[in-house]
């Protein structure tokens, strides 16, 4: 009886530590701005590719980008004056590898398309603003 209690017992508390893990993910993409950037800032102020592109990187190559900028494909972001090598630097590097791997799990495990698409559709009304005030 004792056996199967602490079987039991084992069994919530993985459960419980692996929801953590998934909600503490996207916690950090959203409080780093990875969505604000990709996902709900017009294409016209931040041409930022669709956050499903982390599905096309290993843990490792993602890790660089987000320390130093460079992507897989070795172009340096920082090297071209785009937001994301800057940031990537300035801020990003300072992440632990755990904090890095919680949000590549969150981008290339439980992000889809419909989610980008559901930030893209809040767009209008985060860039509304009084016309009249801007003449």
């Amino acid at each position: 009886m004792l056996i199967r209690l602490l079987l039991v017992t084992l069994a919530f508390a993985f459960v419980a530590d692996a929801c953590a893990t998934d909600s503490e993910g996207k916690r950090l993409a959203y409080v780093l701005g990875c969505v604000n950037c990709h996902h709900q800032t017009p294409r016209d102020i931040i041409n930022a590719p669709p956050l499903v592109i982390v599905q096309s990187y290993s843990i490792e190559q993602f890790r660089v980008l987000l320390r130093s900028g460079v992507t897989s494909t070795d172009r340096n972001l920082a090297d071209i004056g785009s937001i994301m090598g800057v940031v990537a630097i300035e801020q990003f590097s300072y992440l632990t590898d755990d904090e890095i791997s919680l949000i590549y799990d969150f981008f290339s495990k439980d992000w889809t398309q419909a989610m980008a698409l559901e930030e893209e559709s809040k767009i209008p009304s985060l860039y509304k603003f009084d016309e009249e005030a801007v003449e």
